[in-house]
């Protein structure tokens, strides 16, 4: 139990319904060969539109596709597009997206990674990965099918799903149906009994894995054409009774290539796949099988792509910060807007959450037909340490879900962070960016960002310093200097003077000492002050400065919002 595949039989017609909110896609009988029983579609959930219309995919003027709707008035894979419309008038066709399901297969391996390091694509609706040596992780065989099941189903992909020994055998029983459950043949069945409530689709060893294989037709090993009417001939319908052929013969009849995949299947020669290569973003687009006037209405269908990128992130150990949207019209250009995060993030529900407060507030110019998103850069997410004795910070952390929630609902420019700069002058020393919660960086005599450098063997032996001395993150709310109020006037308010002090709905106390701020020369912006920190009459602390040129006059600059004593 080596070898995990994994093989969707609808994904023509899925890269189209996945988008809807009900079981339908996995329910539906769209991709057997013709005279394949179906064994009988459930009803169909309805969806926000009122009900499931017959629904197909055509390649090349055929059918390849259809829904349960479809399926129940009669349309069966490879009638002609004519003919079909004649037998269902409401019948809606849809062509073959084959680029569309390469990219649903790329992402699919990508989100698969979180089992494996080895996933190989199999084209053109097959992928298998090394699962032997996620067994113990995962629990046991049947506890890694069942997750890697249950995952797949989550994303809206209808699957066949089989453990077997080798990568080639894998694929080949998954794409027999074997993985889908129902009844399997007891020869078919591992010495233990068959493995799991799969119907058999856990191959325990390789002689269990001979006798599945035998019981198959030989159309299920890929033959041609031709080859299956030489096979037919010579009344080999089984693989059993290819089996029963000697080696040399058979290489000799079909070719060395034919024998090889067979031995291959078996175990006896060495099978290497080419291992996929996760992209290095995350881009999906997802195609609507109908308009979506309501910006509301298109959760569900963005859910699918999110819950894809939280498996990636997942699979690569990272996160992202932005997710950039384009609502795709029939005509015009695409509705785009971005979300954002104060940190790095892959959980799905939490940039779920920041979606649905995006569209509950955004207005379509027009129906939407795709959806698309693309992650930025992906951002290595190191594991979240667990302390011994946890300490309850939740009264001084800022919580980012709150952060991330109100710049959804109210607009990225409604909610900025401050940066702290190396100038002395208050209207220079605090500047606009990104909201952060780490102090993960710290500006440069500029205002950029720069990395926190790690600390030398002798810096380390330093004592630390103080809290006032700290350098704040770009981002941050932090002051560095508790005697400057963070709350500052856009233009300073000139006070009036009496008995020689100034005034503010009485006289203020200016206390003793004061900060003087002498500098800006080299750049036109000269300033030359003494500021006090001063109490008003009604007890409110201030900050006022008088110039040191011109008039000398007084004035307001600045009002605490709390008392550094008590603080």
């Amino acid at each position: 139990m080596d070898w995990l595949a994994l093989h969707l039989p609808a994904l023509a017609l899925e890269v189209y319904t996945r988008a809807f909110a009900s079981d339908e896609a996995s329910n539906a009988p769209s991709a057997e060969p013709p005279g394949k029983p179906s064994g009988g579609p459930r009803a169909a959930a309805p969806s926000p539109a009122g009900g499931r219309p017959p629904l197909a995919v055509s390649e090349h003027e055929r059918i390849v596709a259809r829904n349960a709707a479809a399926a129940r008035l009669g349309i069966l894979p490879g009638l002609p597009d004519g003919a079909a419309r004649a037998l269902v008038a409401e019948l809606r066709i849809l062509p073959r997206r084959p680029a569309a399901e390469r990219a649903a297969l790329a992402r699919l391996a990508a989100w698969a990674m979180a089992f494996s390091d080895r996933v190989s694509l199999a084209p053109p609706a097959a992928l298998v990965l090394e699962s032997g040596r996620s067994l113990k992780l995962f629990g046991g065989a049947a506890a890694l099918r069942r997750r890697v099941l249950d995952g797949v189903t989550g994303l809206g992909w209808r699957a066949c799903c089989v453990l077997a020994p080798t990568p080639g055998a894998a694929l080949v029983l998954a794409a027999a149906g074997l993985g889908a459950g129902g009844d399997t043949p007891a020869a078919a069945r591992g010495s233990d009994g068959g493995g799991d409530d799969a119907g058999g689709a856990i191959i325990a060893d390789r002689d269990a894995l001979r006798r599945t294989l035998a019981a198959l037709p030989v159309a299920a090993l890929d033959f041609g054409a031709a080859e299956l009417a030489d096979l037919e001939r010579m009344g080999i319908r089984r693989v059993t009774d290819l089996l029963r052929l000697p080696r040399a013969g058979l290489a000799e009849r079909f070719g060395v290539a034919r024998l090889t995949q067979l031995q291959r299947l078996l175990g006896e020669r060495p099978d290497p796949r080419r291992p996929f290569v996760p992209p290095a973003r995350f881009r999906a687009t997802l195609e609507l099988p109908a308009e979506v006037p309501d910006a509301a209405a298109l959760v569900f269908a963005c859910r699918r792509l999110i819950d894809e990128l939280s498996g990636f992130l997942l699979a690569r150990q990272a996160g992202v910060q932005h997710l950039d949207w384009r609502l795709h019209h029939a005509g015009g250009p695409p509705t785009r807007f971005r979300l954002g995060a104060a940190a790095p993030a892959r959980e799905s529900e939490h940039w779920l959450t920041l979606l649905r407060e995006r569209l509950d507030r955004l207005s379509l110019p027009a129906p939407v037909r795709a959806i698309a998103v693309a992650s930025e850069q992906l951002r290595p997410l190191a594991p979240t340490p667990i302390e011994l004795f946890p300490r309850d910070a939740a009264a001084t952390a800022l919580d980012p879900a709150l952060l991330d929630r109100l710049r959804a609902r109210l607009g990225a420019a409604a909610v900025r962070g401050l940066t702290a700069l190396p100038d002395h002058r208050p209207e220079h020393a605090l500047r606009l960016c990104e909201p952060r919660l780490a102090p993960a960086e710290r500006p440069d005599a500029r205002g950029r960002s720069e990395p926190a450098r790690p600390e030398s063997k002798v810096a380390r032996k330093r004592p630390r310093r103080s809290a006032r001395e700290v350098i704040p993150a770009p981002g941050t709310a932090t002051n560095t200097r508790r005697d400057r109020p963070l709350w500052l006037l856009a233009q300073p308010a000139p006070l009036a003077m009496r008995d020689g002090r100034p005034w503010l709905d009485g006289p203020l106390d200016l206390g003793t000492g004061c900060e003087r701020i002498d500098t800006g020369w080299w750049d036109g912006f000269a300033v030359a002050r003494d500021y006090y920190v001063a109490l008003s009459a009604k007890g409110e602390r201030l900050w006022v400065y008088r110039e040191l040129r011109g008039n000398r006059g007084w004035f307001l600059h600045g009002i605490f919002g709390d008392d550094p004593v008590a603080t």
